[in-house]
């Protein structure tokens, strides 16, 4: 090479940088970093931006308890885990804390006050919490706080719907308030939806927010939200977007599915003599998992027709009055069709695709959260700070 040649690829990446400093977040032009969906089993609300409650890990098909454990200042919203297997949590105490595979505390960092989101992990790999005075953190994963940003919200003391974004952000919900923030924690847009919001999910970079009365909006890449339709009635558990369609359960008693370019609802299931509850846990081909009658694994094939239920309490156990006040179960899913279930006052429940069902002994607590996946199992939490960590059994 001869003296003061500059090296092709040096000269692209310089000129590259230039352009990118030349229009990086000019104020008035919309710009958007496309990083895509992070590699977290549990970036939560429901997992993922889907709000499925399906994880993308296998669970095990033998599982056992490898640690157990109980966390001072107990938990205050159902945990996130990270690509290795670390868990992400915020103490009913001011406290946000990471935990190894095994439930062993790498860091904890006090909180300004009392977290009102659970724990949600970007794909620009930090950490989002929302607190009651209204702020959104962004915490790197050694637990260093990277942002802090005051959020536009009528009532920041109720409680908060985030989810991750492609773009490396979060959307936030709160009542009628809707805000989208980028990977540094900045303030992209502000929304206001006509009732209260009881779900939000991204597909294809739209937001998809399902208020509590049924109505569903979306709000493309830029500008305001649309509605695209309404499923008639009280969605007040969640719902979950798969293949261009919101699936929910209306009124306590309906399956139906919603969808997002026609705005028409098909009911899929009726059941008046029956509650059901979500959220729900997706399965393949527009199969869905739901909890039937509080106690109750209710398997719901494309049709809605009902293809299994299976009872949470073990045979011939008692039946406990202070369980009737208890929250229905809550579920979790794999990619292959397992279900995770728990409920107040009873052992975990594992049910593999085949049918078969595997109960996890001593894992009952009264108020536990949904199973939170890892990449090699799972983890049940309880309010208490209870944490069974389960794997498979090695052979």
């Amino acid at each position: 090479m001869r003296a003061g040649a500059v090296p092709v690829g040096v000269l692209a990446s310089c000129l590259a940088l230039l352009s990118a400093h030349s229009s990086a977040r000019d104020a008035q032009r919309v710009q958007r970093l496309v990083v895509g969906r992070g590699s977290a089993p549990a970036a939560c609300e429901g997992l993922d931006a889907s709000n499925g409650n399906r994880a993308r890990s296998h669970f095990p098909a033998t599982p056992e308890i490898v640690f157990r454990t109980r966390l001072t200042g107990g938990i205050g919203q159902a945990p996130a885990s990270d690509a290795q297997g670390n868990l992400i949590l915020v103490h009913a105490e001011p406290r946000l804390s990471k935990l190894d595979a095994q439930g062993r505390t790498l860091w904890s960092e006090r909180l300004t006050s009392e977290a009102t989101s659970a724990p949600v992990l970007t794909s620009a790999g930090t950490i989002l919490i929302v607190t009651r005075d209204g702020e959104a953190l962004f915490y790197s994963s050694a637990g260093q706080i990277r942002a802090k940003r005051s959020l536009p919200l009528s009532d920041p003391k109720r409680r908060s719907l985030a989810v991750p974004t492609g773009n490396g952000g979060a959307w936030l919900a709160s009542g009628s308030d809707l805000v989208e923030l980028d990977e540094r924690g900045v303030i992209v847009r502000r929304l206001r939806a006509p009732g209260a919001v009881g779900t939000i999910a991204e597909t294809n970079a739209t937001l998809v927010a399902v208020t509590e009365n049924g109505s569903v909006q979306v709000a493309r890449s830029t500008g305001g939200l649309e509605q695209i339709g309404s499923f008639g009635g009280n969605v007040p558990e969640g719902a979950a977007v798969s293949a261009g369609k919101v699936f929910a359960v209306v009124d306590g008693h309906k399956w139906s599915a919603l969808d997002l370019t026609t705005g028409r609802v098909v009911t899929l299931a009726n059941e008046p003599s029956l509650t059901l509850t979500g959220p729900v846990a997706l399965l393949d081909a527009s199969s869905a998992a739901l909890v039937a009658d509080g106690g109750f694994v209710s398997v719901r094939a494309k049709d809605g027709a009902e293809s299994a239920r299976v009872a949470l309490s073990a045979a011939g156990q008692g039946f406990d009055p202070a369980s009737r006040g208890l929250r229905a179960a809550l579920l979790v899913s794999d990619q292959q069709g397992a279900i995770a279930a728990v409920r107040g006052g009873t052992d975990a429940l594992v049910l593999g695709a085949s049918g078969s069902a595997l109960r996890i002994d001593e894992t009952s607590c009264l108020d536990p959260f949904r199973p939170t996946p890892t990449p090699r199992g799972l983890v049940f939490a309880c309010r208490s700070g209870q944490l069974f960590g389960v794997s498979e059994k090695a052979p």
